[in-house]
């Protein structure tokens, strides 16, 4: 015990003190050393630039954003895009099922259900988010992304991004972008867990493509927690002339995963591999007493199972110094969803198209400096038929509710980036958003229809104090529409009516590189009207919420992420690098003067967060490398402040080899020390008077190996 106890310390310790974070997420000023790293992949096309082409991009933003390279993630047992973007500064991700994430961008969907809210998500520009405001995180698989982008906040104006979180755009490997011909993945270790996946891409002529194939069995740490998962993604690009690309993307899932429930804070922490119990639920209306027992998710058979076919084209055709991208999309998703006897079976099939405008381009001003513009613009609909059946031992036993429910989004938006002098760039822009969201009772359902829209304006500045590092600074507005799931509790309740949240946000930061340093580092103060905040229904097990707006509420912090290149220049000329990178994220998010809450913290995201990992790694040959997560004080549960998680460190290691060029064997030890800690908490009211099962227990020491091959 002593032993174990000191070793425990010793890499707490020491990870503390680096400062650093794993590769897994930087800020974009955060970057592999050019002087160690030499990347030699092909240069992008119009519809899928290369990495280096995207950080000269982002570089050009008056804010936070990041990049994430498909490299930093495949080392590590990466489920989920939220295990891709939890070590990214002001990011914070956690696991409330298998293959289900939680991501909070700036306090953005504090504890939205399934369908997250707060955060647009696009696939190679083209949005995957739904019409309805919502985005199912299962549509994506870490092991078919080459690389993807973090727009935080207003930030993601370019791409129409109108939220408090901003937007992460996901770009697919292709023929011309993708690190080899052919690779081949296979890893299993704890819970009994095999992924495979197969990919094969390549270039004829003026016609590329990429396909990628990937299978998950995972049996989950928790009790009725199995994972069934089948992916699959592919693209194939057309140089129609030298001046016209189209590019047309197919993804098709299968994914279908048990559900545990929630626990108590104590059940959690005392038995975290335990499923949900039985619970009584109701009454919920007064003088009505209704009590039902329901058995829980074992024996109801709590499920998840969601199949999609997505289908998308971006085409792009150069005009002189000017780019116009014209994108289109449809997709057919079927939701069966099985949870509490209150909530039943909800049973929901959608269709939705979309079509998306923008144009890019630059113009010389003032002497020789060059400015840049962009315009666009988008719009989706999606109509989905929503049935609720109930929920008798897994099984349908009748139909109780159904409802047409329809969604449109209408979205416009423009920016100037216009340069001052060599080194301050004023930008200029703005997006204006109308968002529909109808509901048509068909059997005891209550219809309603929501109408939603703002001009939301942007100006900001970028400074660049050297050719490697820069100074800027935003205001701006943002705005957001609730989400179908919102107005309807997913489908349990009856619609509610809800205001739109808008935010004003002010931020200052820098990034850059300087020696043996890089950097990035944002703070941001947002002022929030009608913040949408989600409470538990008492005895539902968590897993019904409804959502309310909040009258004012405050988001400030810091996201600060610092690489250390050790002994740089020595460890080169051997082939050698030793890397401290970490990251820190400062969430300051409360009520502001609340006539219930006063001045409280908003429950669902801890205050402090810090990530960091120590690499050494001598090139083509072998890695190592040490990481830790510290959660410093758990978040509190409820709105009123009586209960919170403990805070948590969790200790991870990473290592591989290459066997011969092309060919690695690696493995990694999730929380090494088998930590009982809470990964998710469902928010709640006030938890001293409901002691609500809300606790979402994280996953013990895991251990995981595997081989990979590119040729």
């Amino acid at each position: 015990m002593k032993n174990t106890a000191f070793v425990r310390a010793a890499l707490l310790g020491g990870a503390s003190f680096a400062l650093v974070s794993p590769a897994l997420a930087q800020g974009v000023g955060q970057r592999s050393d050019p002087v160690i790293v030499v990347t030699a992949y092909a240069d992008g096309s119009p519809t899928a630039p290369s990495v280096e082409q995207a950080r000269q991009r982002l570089e050009q933003v008056p804010g936070g954003v990041g990049l994430v390279e498909d490299s930093v993630f495949a080392e590590d047992f990466a489920q989920s895009i939220g295990d891709v973007l939890v070590f990214t500064p002001g990011v914070f991700a956690d696991t409330s099922a298998q293959r289900e994430s939680r991501i909070s961008i700036r306090g953005s969907g504090l504890n939205s259900g399934f369908e997250r809210r707060g955060l647009t998500v696009l696939r190679d520009g083209v949005p995957i988010s739904r019409a309805s405001g919502s985005t199912e995180f299962q549509e994506i698989d870490p092991l078919t992304i080459r690389y993807l982008e973090v727009f935080k906040g207003a930030n993601g104006l370019q791409f129409g991004a109108a939220s408090l979180g901003g937007a992460v755009n996901i770009v697919s490997p292709t023929g011309r972008t993708a690190r080899s011909s052919f690779a081949g993945r296979l890893e299993g270790g704890s819970f009994n867990t095999l992924r495979g996946n197969v990919s094969a891409s390549g270039v004829s002529g003026s016609t590329d493509y990429y396909i990628g194939l990937t299978g998950l069995r995972d049996d989950g740490f928790r009790e009725h927690s199995e994972v069934r998962s089948l992916y699959g993604h592919g693209n194939i690009g057309l140089k129609l002339s030298e001046n016209v690309e189209t590019r047309f993307y197919v993804t098709a899932l299968s994914d279908n995963f048990e559900l545990n429930g929630s626990l108590r804070l104590a059940d959690a922490l005392a038995n975290p591999r335990a499923a949900g119990r039985p619970v009584t639920v109701g009454p919920f209306r007064p003088g009505g007493p209704v009590t039902v027992l329901d058995p829980g998710p074992v024996a109801d058979d709590w499920d998840r199972n969601l199949d999609v076919l997505r289908l998308s084209n971006l085409t792009a055709i150069t005009l002189g110094s000017s780019t116009l991208e014209i994108g289109g999309w449809y997709a057919r998703r079927t939701l069966d969803h099985a949870i509490t006897r209150f909530a039943g079976i909800i049973d929901q099939k959608e269709d939705e198209f979309g079509v998306s405008l923008r144009a890019l381009g630059e113009f010389t001003v003032l002497g020789d400096t060059v400015s840049r513009w962009k315009l666009g613009g988008s719009y989706a609909q999606g109509d989905t038929l929503a049935r609720r059946h109930r929920n008798l031992n897994g099984e349908r036993a009748g139909l109780t509710n159904e409802s047409a429910q329809d969604s449109a989004n209408l979205t416009a938006f423009g920016q100037l980036d216009l340069r001052l002098t060599g080194r301050l760039t004023a930008i200029a822009g703005g997006q204006y958003v109308k968002a529909i969201r109808d509901v048509d009772a068909i059997l005891a359902e209550v219809s309603g229809r929501g109408e939603y829209e703002q001009f939301s304006p942007r100006i900001g500045v970028l400074y660049a104090l050297s050719d490697t590092a820069q100074l800027y600074g935003n205001i701006n507005r943002s705005f957001e529409p609730p989400t179908l799931a919102d107005l309807t509790s997913g489908g349990a309740l009856p619609f509610a009516p809800l205001k739109e949240q808008r935010a004003t946000t002010y931020e200052i930061g820098s990034r850059g590189q300087a020696d043996f340093l890089a950097w990035d580092i944002s703070l941001y103060s947002s002022k929030v009207e009608n913040e949408f905040l989600d409470f538990g229904v008492p005895g539902a097990n968590g897993f019904v919420s409804f959502t309310a707006n909040a009258d004012t509420t405050i988001h400030q912090g810091v996201e600060f992420g610092l690489d250390v290149y050790v002994a740089r220049d020595v460890l080169a000329g051997r082939g050698q690098a030793f890397t401290l990178r970490g990251a820190y994220t400062f969430n300051d998010f409360r009520f502001d003067d609340d006539v219930t809450y006063g001045d409280n913290q908003l429950a669902g995201v801890p205050r402090h967060v810090f990530v960091s990992e120590a690499r050494f790694e001598q090139k083509d040959s072998w890695y190592v490398s040490a990481n830790l997560r510290w959660v410093f004080d758990g978040p509190w549960a409820d709105f009123a402040n009586t209960e919170r998680a403990p805070g948590y460190e969790l200790i991870g290691l990473t290592a591989g080899v290459d066997l011969v060029p092309g060919v690695r064997l690696f493995g990694s030890v999730e929380n090494l020390f088998d930590t009982v800690f809470i990964s998710n908490v469902a928010t709640n009211a006030n938890q001293s008077l409901e002691r609500a099962a809300i606790y979402t227990p994280g996953v013990g020491r895991a251990i995981y190996g595997g081989i990979t091959a590119q040729f």
